[in-house]
């Protein structure tokens, strides 16, 4: 029979699986917000105000998973598992947030296609990350889709990492020909590492689940 583990910690109204999926779900909004802004030709000020909208959801979701989880007691995993769970999924809406950020704070309004390919990635691991959360119910049954969907959003931050290499060689190209300023150099690079790091953080989220089945099969 399948552990349903998490359906255990908390009234049948409310499970941490339903609430990980809201959190997931958050996520995948924020990164569509996200590609919308930098496939947008303006300042994107609609996508900014959207993505500063759903950080304050995601985190009224994030606060129930700590009061939850500090209301558990005798938890078949690890309350610190939990924590850290969710606070890897809050930071990844948070990330999305900074990012948008500093588009806007730059004025920055055209991308070259190594962005937008980056841009892509994030909604792809939001999208993985909508599909992995509900299997945290069904751990023993389903641990090989788990790990199977944790091992593709590292294919995608691979992916991305290759098309930061190919994007910062080819910014530090435009500013060694005078294409772009020392200005406009720091703050595209910086945008570029912005990004990166909802990346990294989605394969952070996709470890902390991928550590939590290794503990139940």
């Amino acid at each position: 029979m399948a552990l349903n583990i998490f359906s255990r910690l908390m009234p049948p109204e409310e499970s941490f699986t339903a609430l990980f999926c809201q959190q997931a779900a958050r996520i995948a909004d924020a990164a569509r917000e996200l590609r919308a802004l930098i496939a947008a030709a303006d300042e994107g000020t609609a996508h900014v105000s959207a993505i500063r909208a759903i950080e304050i959801a995601a985190d009224a979701v994030a606060k129930k998973v700590f009061i939850a989880a500090n209301r558990t007691f005798n938890a078949p995993i690890d309350r610190e598992d939990l924590l850290a769970l969710a606070h890897d999924l809050d930071d990844a809406v948070d990330l999305i947030e900074d990012t948008a950020k500093g588009i806007a704070r730059y004025r920055v309004t055209t991308f070259p296609p190594q962005m937008h390919a980056m841009a892509d990635a994030v909604v792809e691991c939001a999208d993985v990350l909508l599909k992995l959360m509900p299997y945290l119910d069904t751990i023993t049954r389903d641990h090989k889709t788990i790990f199977a969907l944790c091992e593709n959003i590292g294919q995608i931050e691979g992916r991305a990492d290759d098309a930061l290499e190919t994007g910062l060689l080819a910014l530090r190209l435009d500013l060694r020909e005078g294409r772009v300023d020392t200005i406009g150099y720091i703050d595209r690079k910086e945008l570029y590492e912005l990004i990166e790091s909802v990346v990294d953080k989605c394969d952070d989220v996709a470890n902390a689940v991928e550590s939590i089945a290794a503990k139940h099969v």
